[in-house]
């Protein structure tokens, strides 16, 4: 009879270690798939990051290259309106300069005329 109740204690004492050894695995392999979904999740949250990053990398530069493209326009704007006023400018001057020829032709011819007057005056 004691040796029945050793092996009744035994038996339930074997059950009692089996049960924590099984707890003890269960928590194990619940830490390891914590551990492994936290990486898996790092991993992720790591490229979501690099990705955000290449994009908005991405959006500086086609931002940037909007920017040079607006700046080239208004400097070429910019440059062929000065054209046009420096080519209307180059208009004025020749017309300008024509009308004083012209002006200085008449006005020697007058004085011209003049002198001729006043020397057939004094004969």
């Amino acid at each position: 009879e004691a040796y029945q109740e050793y092996v009744k204690e035994k038996s339930q004492v074997d059950a009692v270690i089996q049960k924590m050894i099984d707890e003890d695995m269960e928590m194990m392999r619940i830490q390891s798939q914590k551990q492994e979904q936290a990486q898996a999740d790092m991993i992720l949250s790591n490229n979501e990051k690099r990705a955000m990053v290449k994009r908005q990398k991405e959006m500086e530069e086609y931002e940037e290259e909007m920017v040079r493209r607006y700046a080239a326009q208004q400097q070429k704007r910019a440059d062929d309106i000065q054209e046009e006023k420096d080519r209307a400018e180059a208009e004025r001057e020749v017309i300008f300069q024509k009308l004083k020829a012209e002006e200085e032709r008449r006005r020697a011819e007058k004085e011209f005329q003049e002198n001729l007057r006043n020397e057939l005056n004094v004969q």
